[in-house]
C-alpha cells in the first residue's frame, strides 16, 4: 500500500492536464490514483507470483494495462460514455481475486482434506 503514494506523486501531473481543474478534480483524482495503485500493486504482485517471478510477464500486464485504460485506448471505446477509469480499477480488482484464487487453487495441498484422529 506505500508503493501506492509515490505512483499517485508522479501521476498527480496527468490530473492537470484537463481543460476544467478545479481542486475538487484533483482530489478527487488523487483518490483515484491511490486506490489505483494499490489495486494495480496487487495486481503485479499477484501475477508474479503466478508467472513464477517472472519480471517479464509483469511488464507485459503493465503494459497492457497501460495501454487499455487511457482516454482512446481499448476500454475506453468499448464502454462509451461510460467513466473508463472505476470500470477499469473494478476489472483489475477482479482480475487479481481471480489470479490470487487460481493460485491457492494451483498449490498442492491446497485443498486436501485434514483427517482428525479417532479414538
Amino acid at each position: 500500500m506505500l508503493t501506492a503514494l509515490p505512483f499517485a506523486g508522479v501521476h498527480v501531473p496527468l490530473l492537470l492536464l484537463d481543460d476544467h481543474v478545479s481542486a475538487l478534480s484533483v482530489l478527487t483524482g488523487i483518490a483515484g490514483l491511490l486506490i489505483l495503485g494499490i489495486v494495480v500493486r496487487l495486481l503485479m504482485g499477484v501475477m508474479l507470483r503466478a508467472a513464477l517471478d517472472s519480471v517479464l510477464a509483469v511488464g507485459i500486464l503493465h503494459q497492457i494495462f497501460d495501454a487499455s485504460n487511457n482516454n482512446g485506448g481499448l476500454v475506453d471505446s468499448l464502454l462509451d460514455g461510460v467513466d473508463a477509469g472505476n470500470m477499469t480499477q473494478l476489472a483489475a480488482a477482479i482480475l487479481t481475486v481471480l489470479i490470487a484464487a487460481w493460485l491457492l487453487w494451483r498449490r498442492p495441498g491446497a485443498f486436501a482434506k485434514r483427517r482428525v484422529p479417532s479414538f
